[in-house]
């Protein structure tokens, strides 16, 4: 994770003063008991759906947040990426403010519980960004030394529960919680992007400055840009093919747990991380601002196309004959794919 030294004073100070917006918004949201007005016309559902929408789209900007984040920090995109996290923040909050109390007081403390529990969770990311931190009252801190120190608890033992009974069951969790869901939400994100690209022309104006809109963090991807993103995500739908095989036919289906096998399966593993990372920066290049990103973008597909052949390479080392030739194949398309963005470069 980023330390605080990873950003500008400037990015410092612009942190904390969003952090502190965020706090206001959790002391509202902690002290709101319901509203009178019964002329809102609330529906439990239609809110459901509705804060399932805002959040996605939250989370999605989140993402891209924590990826600008990373050494070294890009604080130009920090600055840019926050005031759309806040736009979805104030929705949320927005929409909690309608929910009457006829609502019933059991209905209201729940949404009110996960409302504060999620803006509690950025306020406490800000701060781990951050050299001078955002303090929280005590009020706002009461109640998670118990639930905190319980749930963990609780999650621990569980897990010790759950531990693998040899390095093949424990490479495989690794695979498929980290590597091949990672490499799933980013293909399925980008398809949801190119699916319905925005205009690259800006709306400003057409809405007013209090609507609920969600166009001022619309992640979609603009229609001059859709030719790349189809690319990359096509390219990434290879990835994700290629790790599920992996995880399939070389670790799932992994026999012989010999010295040289474990070791490669550690290494496969290890292997894997260069190409979440590459998968994360392609994404992230497709909604850089300024002319800079097409060049990005061309790099991250060469970085990826190159983290998937080293994978590829040394999934053939073990891997069963009879999946031997889907391994070889896929590792010269590979590299034919490595010489096309050497020409390009």
């Amino acid at each position: 994770m980023s330390s605080s030294n990873d950003t500008s004073k400037e990015t410092q100070e612009y942190l904390r003063t969003v952090g502190l917006d965020v706090v206001v918004l959790l002391d509202h949201a902690r002290s709101f008991e319901g509203t009178d007005d019964k002329s809102l016309g609330f529906s439990g559902a239609e809110f459901s759906r509705t804060i399932h929408d805002v959040i996605t789209a939250v989370d999605k900007e989140v993402t891209r947040f924590i990826i600008a984040c990373k050494p070294p920090a890009l604080d130009a995109e920090i600055r840019a990426l926050w005031p759309k996290i806040n736009t979805g923040l104030f929705m949320l909050v927005q929409h909690f403010d309608r929910i009457p109390k006829t609502a019933g007081r059991t209905y209201l403390i729940e949404v009110r519980r996960a409302l504060c529990k999620s803006l509690l969770a950025m306020v406490l990311l800000l701060n781990s960004y951050l050299g001078c931190k955002i303090e929280l009252s005590n009020a706002i801190l009461s109640d998670i030394p118990y639930t905190s120190a319980a749930g963990v608890v609780w999650d621990r033992c569980k897990g010790l529960m759950q531990i693998p009974v040899d390095n093949r069951a424990a490479v495989l969790c690794s695979w498929r919680n980290g590597v091949s869901d990672m490499i799933k939400d980013a293909a399925d994100e980008l398809h949801e992007s190119i699916s319905k690209p925005k205009s690259s022309q800006s709306k400003s104006g057409e809405e007013d400055e209090g609507s609920d809109s969600m166009d001022e963090f619309n992640p979609e991807i603009s229609v001059d840009r859709l030719d790349d993103a189809r690319s990359a995500h096509k390219l990434i739908m290879s990835a994700k093919i290629i790790c599920e095989k992996i995880g399939l036919r070389c670790i799932r289906d992994c026999e012989t747990l010999d010295e040289e096998h474990t070791i490669w399966l550690d290494r496969l593993l290890e292997l894997g991380e260069p190409v979440q990372s590459a998968i994360d920066d392609l994404v992230a290049a497709l909604y850089e601002d300024g002319e800079q990103w097409r060049h990005d973008v061309k790099l991250c597909s060469a970085k990826l196309t190159s983290a998937l052949d080293d994978l590829v390479t040394l999934a053939i080392t073990f891997v069963d004959d009879y999946h031997l030739p889907w391994f070889q194949l896929c590792r010269k398309r590979l590299d034919i794919t490595k010489h096309t963005y050497d020409v390009v470069r």
